[in-house]
């Protein structure tokens, strides 16, 4: 499809991305419908989430799993290969976070800063998570105290913010490859997680999908307009990542009837998978 100045902010990609969405891959759409409505309904359900700090944590991260899986969707219909398998990318980040909050893990090789001798060897993520917020105020506050263009009065915010946030090398974060492996989902890191990341970025993988190879793989051209390879893959991968917030979540709070419907979602899921059930 050759695209209109206004390329993917064009009024005719959204007829574009309706067609794909009922005619591109007919079976992976109609999953990620099922899995859409499915998880939808299980972030609305009211739940006791009072018990734990962890519980609040988890419920949010299941809410945002969702949004970046939809907002995956979104893209892929609209041709932006790149960037929607970038979203699958941050789901899947998102959902390892969903599971870590559901079970408040606590956290042997998913603490990005190594404990000293005279500190505990583990830490809870919920710790992790607030030391990385802290970190990140620390970094932004110490950046904007040292910008010329700083006003007087924002510079002594921000150093009356840094003395209470301390010293930074003191708060933890969170390494996702470790996080992943105290999750018992390294495969998964491996497997979904490092591939996406070459779409996540500028990297030689990625810049090739906006490039036209002749069979002999010669540069033809620029490839300016919507991508539909690896449309159907993309939404899978999209699946599987919110399979992941699903299950950590409702291994915490769901009942026995989303437990079975889960189970059914997973099946089609895997038929979905099989060698030559994919649509494109």
């Amino acid at each position: 499809m050759s695209l209109s100045k206004e390329a993917f902010l064009s009024p005719e990609v959204d007829a574009l991305a309706a067609e794909a969405l009922s005619v591109f891959a007919p079976t992976e759409v109609s999953l990620v419908q099922r899995v859409n409505r499915f998880a939808v309904g299980v972030v609305k359900v009211p739940r006791d989430i009072r018990e734990r700090d962890s519980d609040l944590f988890a419920a949010t991260l299941l809410g945002r799993s969702i949004q970046d899986f939809e907002g995956a969707v979104i893209l892929a219909a609209r041709g932006l290969r790149a960037q929607s398998r970038s979203l699958v990318r941050s789901t899947l980040e998102t959902a390892l976070y969903c599971v870590a909050a559901s079970r408040d893990q606590v956290l042997a090789q998913g603490a990005a800063r190594k404990a000293k001798k005279d500190e505990p060897s583990t830490t809870r993520f919920i710790d992790a998570i607030e030391g990385g917020h802290q970190r990140h105020r620390s970094q932004m506050a110490s950046g904007l105290q040292g910008l010329p263009e700083t006003p007087p009065e924002l510079a002594g915010s921000m150093r009356t913010l840094l003395d209470e946030i301390g010293t930074p090398g003191q708060h933890q974060d969170v390494n996702l490859l470790g996080l992943a492996e105290d999750l018992g989902l390294s495969d998964l890191y491996t497997v979904v997680y490092r591939p996406l990341s070459q779409d996540a970025h500028p990297t030689a993988t990625s810049l090739e999908h906006h490039i036209e190879l002749t069979a002999e793989r010669k540069i033809a051209g620029l490839r300016i307009g919507p991508d539909y390879e690896q449309f159907a893959e993309t939404l899978l991968l999209a699946v599987c990542s919110l399979f992941v917030a699903l299950d950590g979540f409702l291994e915490r709070f769901g009942d026995n009837k989303e437990r079975q419907e889960m189970k059914a979602l997973a099946a089609a899921y895997r038929q979905a998978c099989e060698p030559g059930a994919q649509s494109s």
